[in-house]
């Protein structure tokens, strides 16, 4: 049952973490992708602008401006602005200020800056100023060649260096036009769009990310329940299992008390009458001793008794104060001292069992001190609850021993029954209570007793 509950918990932690992590990896890759895919945006805009502006014409004006970031509006465009040396046009609502772009040296290719604003990236295109005295010139579609005259029809240029037709006098080659200075397609421009398909990317990744927190939080919720449920229904069969054995040894217990009962007290008897007829000497010391181990027989009985008795407990309100130093009168009151300073003036008891359960204590308490030295006892109220503490100046309790002492005929000491601790016990849960043995910071053995308001 424990590996079970464990292998279950620890089996849901290991999964909800990886599926958290993959997750979280995912989102971290896509992040990448969406980079890239806001990078390539960037760049289909540049061409489509560079295409607009071939279509509206150079210089644009507002309207063109206008009509042309109309036709981009589908891509995301927000804004976009050409910013010439001349006069800036432009078009939108920008959202990063006035539009200005620098210019880079002379010589040096376009370059393309991205900056996130908010829902928005806005894009500055820089491009190098035009040669000295050159403007751009506006892009114009090809020019259809020129019209030929019939003779030109008829009489075609021969190829290079091949003889004129009909025997035509040989022309000389036109001369190469010098090739035509670069010029810039595009002026600085400011664009600003919004990257719709890589925020969707994003935002599906961001919902996989939360559903798979949530699945790996539920899992962990139930394997937690789980674990609780296993834990709860493992304590109840040691319960039962616990109180199994203890029906079979009341049963065999209260049988044996019973049958040594009566031979005992007629023991008892004789050797005291025995011993009080024999004058002192060998034969006298002898019979005393039977006596004493008969004593020692008639207490066991008497806690095999105490034991087996479980019945009922007939709570009163009573002073749990008295009940305290009722048990230490009986044990030995010089050697205890006692805290009631925190003691509540009433609680409700049953004060001959609850007396026995403390008078077992400190005299265990005292027995496991060293000669003389006192106990310490203290009564106080924790949450509704009476607290009763008996600490000893003994060397503690062993580690794993804190709960073995209290089962039946568990005993530490050559002459003890090891029953005390276990009656303790029982009256103890009957009351509704509990019972808890550790070590003191301070040194020696700490017994805890709460007993609740109402069981």
């Amino acid at each position: 049952m424990r590996w079970s509950r464990w292998g279950i918990l620890i089996t849901a932690i290991l999964m909800g973490s990886g599926m958290v992590i993959s997750a979280a990896m995912s989102h971290s890759r896509v992040h990448h992708i969406a980079s890239s895919l806001i990078d390539g945006q960037g760049q289909l805009l540049i061409n489509g602008v560079r295409q607009g502006l071939r279509d509206v014409g150079q210089p644009p004006t507002p309207e063109g401006m206008a009509k042309l970031l109309a036709s981009l509006e589908s891509q995301g465009v927000r804004y976009l602005a050409l910013v010439p040396p001349e006069r800036i046009v432009e078009a939108g609502m920008a959202l990063g200020g006035p539009p200005r772009v620098e210019l880079l040296p002379r010589g040096s290719e376009l370059e393309v800056h991205l900056t996130e604003l908010g829902s928005r990236i806005r894009m500055e295109v820089r491009v190098p100023p035009p040669p000295p005295g050159q403007r751009p010139p506006a892009p114009s579609p090809p020019s259809a060649p020129p019209p030929r005259g019939p003779r030109e029809f008829q009489q075609q240029p021969p190829p290079h260096g091949g003889p004129p037709p009909h025997g035509g006098p040989e022309r000389p080659d036109p001369p190469e036009a010098p090739p035509a200075p670069r010029r810039r397609d595009l002026p600085p421009t400011i664009i600003e769009f919004e990257p719709l398909l890589a925020r969707e990317l994003v935002s599906s990744s961001q919902r996989s990310l939360v559903i798979s927190s949530v699945v790996a939080l539920a899992m962990l919720l139930g394997a937690a329940i789980a674990f609780r449920w296993l834990k709860a229904r493992e304590a109840l069969e040691h319960k039962l299992a616990r109180e199994r054995h203890l029906a079979v040894l009341g049963e065999m217990s209260a049988v044996l008390a019973h049958e040594l009962r009566n031979p005992l007290a007629s023991l008892k008897g004789h050797a005291q009458l025995l011993t009080e007829a024999l004058p002192e000497g060998r034969s006298r010391t002898k019979a005393e001793r039977v006596v004493k181990e008969a004593l020692r027989l008639e207490d066991l009985t008497s806690s095999l008794l105490a034991f087996v008795r479980t019945g009922t407990i007939q709570r009163q309100e009573t002073d749990p104060v008295a009940i305290v130093r009722a048990a230490a009168e009986e044990v030995d009151p010089r050697l205890i001292e006692l805290d009631a300073q925190a003691a509540p003036p009433s609680w409700p008891l049953d004060a001959a069992r609850m007396q026995q359960v403390l008078s077992n204590l400190l005299r265990n308490a005292i027995q496991a001190s060293p000669p003389g030295s006192p106990v310490f006892a203290r009564i106080a109220t924790e949450e509704k609850t009476l607290l009763y503490e008996v600490r000893d100046a003994g060397t503690g309790i062993a580690p794993g021993q804190e709960n073995v002492i209290f089962e039946p005929f568990h005993t530490g000491r050559p002459l003890g029954n090891g029953l005390g601790l276990a009656v303790a016990r029982r009256v103890v849960e009957l009351h509704g209570g509990s019972i808890r043995a550790s070590n003191h910071p301070a040194g020696g053995a700490l017994f805890r007793v709460c007993i609740p308001l109402t069981a």
